[in-house]
């Protein structure tokens, strides 16, 4: 395998993409035409993503895309390749609902407050992220996708199979977190959205906050379910693990940024994959290193066939009366094969002082009933 450095347009490796017997071509194009198009980094993928980063992507389908406002440069990452979203989608749940509400003159309802909070916050299916769906429709989500130039999404009834380029899920984080974007919706309803990302769950916190230091702010969401019936790997049990988001430097600029994959074995190997592309573009775009992590005092396990609740309570240490709490902030599904199950509670609470994580109130999700 060739390593992955080169310049702008080049073809940079071909990864086969078992167990599927397709092949996929890995290349990196740098988006000029911008100003500031100077100073675009030629490489910003290349970087970063050395030997390591290789071995976690070699058998998978992946795709990535970055606009950074600094520069006003594009970069992306096989970005003919499009893949199913999962639960990244729901971040377009929540704007086209803004955007909605808006053209009727109202602030978003409580009720639909609340279901965004666990949309976003645990990333729960139904019924929370069904209604607020159903609210808009996959019209009203083509719609925004439209007024943001992001053409190319095909929206599903079904919203977790919603199949994209990672550019135009891109286009629609920027519209809905940067307050400085052209954007359908007002700042006030961006706030919105960014005050709701900020309490998302600490275990849902990893994606393309890797790398990150930690006076740089993140709002993000992340996908993670398996699939049977999904491209390229269709009958093939597969993860699809994927995370949008937009980082903000101290200086108010920052960068709108979504990384799809699909073909891991686990919940856990996507997130690796991830967050080693998301990583190398931190290296490269983040005003300084890497900072800590409070991802890293989650105490997690992934689930292995065959295995019960008395299996991953074991695992974890818990108590079989904390088992509600660990399905509701592991997305309220499950246990899947493959998945990753968390405890709510860090396992070192000391070391929610300076990390990335959300901000002021990393457990306040947990307040929310359970009605």
């Amino acid at each position: 395998m060739q390593s992955i450095a080169g310049r702008f347009g080049m073809v940079l490796f071909v990864a086969a993409l078992a167990p599927a017997a397709l092949f996929a071509q890995l290349s990196v194009q740098t988006e000029t035409a911008a100003v500031g198009a100077d100073e675009c980094v030629a490489d910003i993928f290349g970087q970063g993503l050395g030997s390591d980063a290789q071995a976690l992507l070699e058998d998978l389908a992946f795709t990535a895309s970055v606009y950074d406002t600094r520069d006003r440069c594009w970069y992306h990452l096989n970005p003919d390749l499009s893949l199913t979203t999962a639960s990244a989608i729901k971040l377009q749940v929540l704007a086209a609902n803004l955007d909605r509400t808006e053209r009727l003159g109202q602030l978003l309802p409580d009720a639909e407050r609340e279901a965004a909070e666990r949309m976003l916050w645990f990333s729960h299916n139904s019924p929370p992220t069904s209604q607020l769906y159903a609210a808009v429709g996959t019209s009203g989500m083509a719609e925004f996708s439209d007024a943001v130039g992001a053409n190319s999404i095909q929206h599903n009834s079904i919203y977790g199979i919603t199949w994209s380029p990672a550019a135009d899920l891109t286009r629609s984080t920027l519209a809905t977190l940067d307050l400085a974007a052209a954007s359908p919706l007002t700042v006030e309803s961006r706030q919105t959205a960014r005050d709701i990302l900020d309490d998302v769950h600490f275990t849902q916190t990893w994606g393309v906050s890797a790398g990150l230091p930690d006076d740089h702010d993140v709002w993000l969401k992340n996908g993670f379910f398996p699939c049977r019936s999904c491209r390229p790997f269709s009958g093939v049990y597969t993860w699809r693990v994927s995370s949008t988001g937009y980082v903000e430097r101290p200086d108010g600029t920052g960068w709108a940024i979504t990384v799809l994959t699909d073909g891991s074995q686990t919940q856990t190997q996507g997130i690796d994959a991830v967050e080693a592309i998301a990583a190398a573009v931190s290296a490269v775009l983040a005003d300084g290193g890497a900072g800590p992590r409070l991802t890293a005092l989650a105490n997690c396990t992934t689930v292995e066939s065959g295995w019960t609740q008395s299996s991953i309570l074991a695992t974890l240490g818990a108590e079989p009366e904390e088992w509600n709490d660990i399905r509701w902030v592991s997305g309220n599904e499950g246990p899947l094969v493959g998945q990753l199950m968390c405890a709510r509670e860090p396992v070192d609470p000391t070391g929610l002082t300076s990390c990335i994580c959300p901000r002021e109130r990393p457990n306040a999700a947990l307040e929310l009933s359970r009605n």
